[in-house]
């Protein structure tokens, strides 16, 4: 089928370019100072590129009551990832915390979502998943970011201050305000100037190669002994099956619609996300473990995502 075809060609890309990325770094092309360098050129130019790019899409009142099931639903399953990340993550220590928190609210739906989407189910697919990846990319910048910023909380003294600076350093994170521009630029349909368009959309498609080198240096500077941590099992299996399993059930019991069902669905299932690995290398949580999680989770997706179209 085309469409697993086309999930298939993108996964080999993105193992393509983490293979070339480890290779670099056993030889030493990338040093330690090179993923540094890297890691701050993705978080603070391409990544904020990326983020403002994906606001920039068709964005009126005919287009919202077609598609507003499907942002309703988006909304409510963010809250509920909040909810997992709440109840099964709690007894872990920071470190691989954060990894696991990020990495249930932030799924690779934006790589991997949309063209499969509309491969499965035509254009509509596909503006339905842009929709649905807004709150997603609103909460992975806001919510998401606070998660890494945990341990400068309970570390710093006193109280009040202490979050008012975690809310401050949360808020003028280059994503976070990357959101806020992309949301004024979809809600207004403010047109950019030819030549900042065509800058911001040349930057924002380094975003997979740029990222999956980083990734790839970092999994080539960690021992990754053992692969199937029990961990990293647990997480797969929250990502992979309890979640898109939880939105069918939750779909067919309110009744919504097949098209919005099949799209959630199949986006609810999307392994972990690379930028998991960025943050936790940039914030010093596990990204070895983050790198981990991003592996087998995408090698388990290529079993589990074709299981789920043919479900929905």
């Amino acid at each position: 089928m085309p469409e697993f075809s086309t999930m298939l060609s993108l996964q080999a890309q993105m193992m393509l370019l983490l293979a070339i990325g480890i290779f670099l770094t056993k030889k030493h092309i990338i040093t330690e100072q090179g993923r540094a360098c890297l890691t701050d050129l993705l978080l603070f130019l391409i990544l904020p590129a990326n983020t403002i790019q994906s606001f920039r899409i068709e964005f009126n009142a005919e287009i919202f009551r077609s598609t507003r099931d499907i942002l309703i639903l988006s909304i409510v399953l963010q809250v509920f990832y909040g909810v997992i990340c709440a109840v099964c993550y709690g007894r872990y220590a920071f470190a691989r915390k954060a990894v696991m928190q990020y990495g249930t609210v932030c799924s690779n739906a934006g790589f991997l979502g949309s063209p499969l989407t509309e491969g499965l189910f035509g254009g509509v697919g596909l503006l339905l998943t842009s929709v649905y990846l807004i709150p997603q990319r609103i909460v992975m910048w806001s919510m998401g970011v606070s998660y890494f910023m945990q341990d400068d909380a309970a570390a710093s003294p006193g109280g009040r201050t202490r979050h008012r600076a975690v809310l401050r350093k949360t808020l003028t994170h280059p994503c976070i305000l990357a959101v806020f521009v992309g949301m004024a630029l979809m809600l207004t349909q403010c047109q950019l100037p030819a030549f900042l368009g065509k800058a911001l959309q040349c930057t924002s498609n380094c975003n997979m190669t740029m990222s999956m080198l980083l990734i790839g240096a970092i999994i080539g500077s960690c021992d990754l002994h053992p692969l199937l941590d029990r961990d990293v099992i647990l997480y797969c299996v929250i990502r992979l099956f309890l979640m898109p399993l939880v939105v069918l059930v939750g779909c067919r019991a309110a009744h919504v619609g097949e098209l919005a069902t099949g799209v959630a669905v199949v986006l609810a299932g999307m392994p972990m996300g690379g930028t998991t690995t960025i943050l936790a290398e940039k914030y010093g949580a596990d990204s070895a473990f983050a790198s981990k999680c991003t592996a087998l989770s995408t090698v388990l997706s290529l079993i589990t995502t074709p299981l789920w179209c043919l479900v929905v």
